[in-house]
């Protein structure tokens, strides 16, 4: 059976020599480059949902993830980097474009880029690859369904067409949001998502020599369900499951930052089995540690699939000619701040893991850095590195490539990142996720130093789409400077926004600069 072989794989490697099991070991034929394409990089793209930094080569050292600790190894490793929304849909539609969601206008699962007024002529990041002569391939989720329609033709090649991504499944038996199924008898959306990728690999490998390539791979794993094949539970043992520290919202924290995920979103991927929580009341610790072991099960099964399609682009020779670009849309909180979702502007709500693969920029492989990044400047950043000329549209990313040989000076003073909120009650608020972006209450706005994460929230003009700056219903600032990105748990347990006046002051004015007229 693959799966068993795999999780075998998997704990052989991971425990003896580091190195990567990957889901399959197929044969595949090789393709030499020439000159005619050598000036020009292909990019392999790979976005994963709900990601946090959950990752071995992140400092989670008890996760199995061989094959993209690998990938670390020969990349230029992002320690902070951050989304600019903690919702996929605004996220993609953001970093999509090299655009800040005020910019893109899309905020929830309603509004999207392509709109009229808004960005219907704008060149998207694969659209600008295409535009530069790329063969433009795409699969699984890389734009959100629907926004825009149809995963926006005008971003891929004839030969893409039409686009592929199944719909995942939205349960497991009984209701639950962890379960291992056989894959014989189970549609798994992210393995046929991997086939397809190997099949469009495969088209691009036979055009390399002539056509570099763009390919995007969006994984679902791990948004919910958590659903795996048999043995990846097996790999993190209930007793050694650690429930976190921080497993409470923080102290002096306005009450609208708290989000009850699950009991208010009623998501279809809602758990019928768990003990409900609320602000001040957490889950049980069987379910808190169940709930934990059901996510780290589904990084492994993603780390599985990540390895599959680096192993082919090996084996058809075209590792040395391409940039690999792995990052997430936006984090996930695991019980932390006694949340259990993304929607947030906490750190674990927007920090990503992000690395990527250039191996002719010597000195970068296996190197660090801890400047910060955000996932709006991958789409100049790409495109630096793939040899392209830099993007004449307004975008508003910054290309990072100057990084990869030296790691040491920033490119930038500080991340942003918002998030709205819905309902007049703070106790009952919600993300907004359906709600028409006339008709939100609050928006936050987030600002990531290296020494603090502050953020404002101000009440939303709907007519005009933008924050009332004159009107700051809350404040919270987290200290960070003792923060190496290794523990998941300790800081942003405690909001001293209000015993910290002077660098409330400096921040705010930050924000601003950044946000009032950023449309």
């Amino acid at each position: 059976m693959l799966w068993a072989k795999l999780v075998a794989a998997t704990l052989l490697l991971t425990c003896v020599c580091g190195a990567a099991a990957s889901w399959k070991e197929e044969g595949a034929f090789d393709v030499g480059l020439n000159s005619k394409a050598s000036s020009k990089k292909n990019v392999l793209f790979i976005v994963i949902d709900d990601l946090r930094p959950q990752l071995g080569c992140y400092g989670q050292k008890y996760m199995h993830t061989p094959n993209i600790d690998k990938l670390a190894s020969e990349s230029l490793v992002f320690d902070r980097a951050y989304c600019q929304f903690a919702f996929c849909a605004p996220s993609r539609n953001s970093f999509m474009t090299g655009r800040r969601p005020d910019r893109v206008k899309a905020w929830n699962f309603r509004d999207h880029f392509r709109e009229p007024g808004i960005g219907e002529n704008w060149t998207s990041l694969p659209q600008y690859f295409k535009k530069n002569g790329y063969l433009t391939l795409g699969v699984g989720k890389l734009f959100h369904p629907g926004l825009p329609p149809n995963y926006d033709p005008p971003s891929w090649s004839e030969e893409n067409l039409p686009y592929f991504n199944p719909t995942p499944s939205r349960f497991c038996p009984g209701g639950d949001s962890r379960c291992e199924l056989d894959p014989k008898t189970t549609n798994f959306s992210d393995i046929m998502v991997l086939d397809t990728a190997l099949e469009r690999m495969e088209l691009a490998a036979k055009n390399a020599s002539d056509r570099p390539f763009f390919l995007g791979v969006g994984i679902h794993k791990p948004h919910l369900p958590w659903k795996v094949p048999p043995g990846f539970q097996e790999l993190y043992p209930l007793e050694s499951i650690q429930p976190p520290v921080d497993g409470y919202f923080p102290h002096n924290a306005p009450e609208l930052a708290w989000n009850d995920c699950w009991k208010l979103w009623n998501h279809p991927f809602y758990d019928t089995n768990v003990t409900m929580y609320s602000l001040n009341t957490s889950m049980s610790h069987a379910d808190v540690v169940g709930l934990r072991r059901g996510y780290y099960a589904a990084v492994s099964f993603m780390d599985s699939l990540v390895g599959t399609v680096l192993d082919r682009l090996d084996k058809l020779g075209l590792k040395d000619n391409t940039v690999v670009s792995f990052h997430a849309d936006h984090g996930w909180q695991l019980g932390e701040h006694n949340m259990w979702c993304k929607m947030s502007n906490y750190e674990l709500g927007t920090r990503v893991p992000m690395m990527i693969r250039a191996p002719w920029i010597e000195g970068s492989a296996g190197k660090r850095t801890s400047a910060l990044a955000e996932l709006v400047d991958l789409y100049p950043t790409l495109a630096e590195l793939a040899g392209l000329p830099a993007p004449t549209e307004n975008i508003q990313g910054q290309s990072l490539s100057k990084l990869f040989t030296d790691q040491t000076t920033p490119v930038k003073t500080a991340a942003f990142s918002q998030f709205p909120k819905c309902g007049k009650n703070w106790a009952w608020m919600n993300p907004c996720g359906g709600r028409l972006r006339t008709q939100f209450d609050y928006m936050g706005y987030s600002i990531r130093t290296a020494d603090y994460r502050y953020t404002e929230w101000v009440t939303w003009i709907g007519s005009e789409l933008k924050g009332n700056w004159s009107n700051v219903v809350a404040r919270e600032l987290y200290d960070h400077k003792a923060d190496d990105g290794t523990d998941l748990s300790a800081f942003e347990n405690t909001n001293i926004a209000a015993s910290q006046p002077a660098v409330v002051q400096q921040l705010s004015a930050a924000v601003r600069q950044q946000f009032q007229n950023d449309t």
